[in-house]
């Protein structure tokens, strides 16, 4: 079983602010986004986002840039599944390798049933 999904994202002028630094709402959604891929692979049914926290803005991310955001089951609850997410920064432009970790944080998913109520995920499943 998968603990894990990566995924690539480029940064474009129109997710930035006037500085050419990516918005932290823009770089909020992508992890959302991804975070939820590894816990819904995890629980084989549909999840929704229930806390984000621990997010840490390390460096800047620009314009320009490749991430590579990194989401990984670290627990699994009942119905709910905790997963860490990575984001890594590269300078597109060539040059020097420059991939760092940029935004790093955990976010907590609830499965859900065909109405939307929480329901368990499986346990023989085990994300460690």
């Amino acid at each position: 079983m998968d603990k894990e999904t990566r995924t690539l994202e480029m940064v474009f002028p129109e997710d930035t602010n006037p500085l050419g630094n990516a918005f932290g709402g823009y770089v909020l959604g992508l992890m959302d986004k991804t975070g939820s891929y590894a816990a819904a692979r995890r629980a084989k049914k549909p999840v929704v986002t229930v806390a984000v926290g621990g997010v840490e803005f390390k460096v800047p991310i620009r314009s320009g840039d490749v991430l590579e955001l990194v989401s990984r089951v670290v627990k699994v609850g009942r119905t709910s599944i905790v997963v860490e997410v990575k984001v890594f920064r590269e300078d597109f432009g060539g040059g020097p390798e420059t991939r760092e970790l940029a935004t790093h944080g955990q976010l907590v998913y609830v499965a859900i049933d065909k109405e939307g109520r929480p329901t368990p995920v499986d346990e023989s499943n085990d994300a460690g």
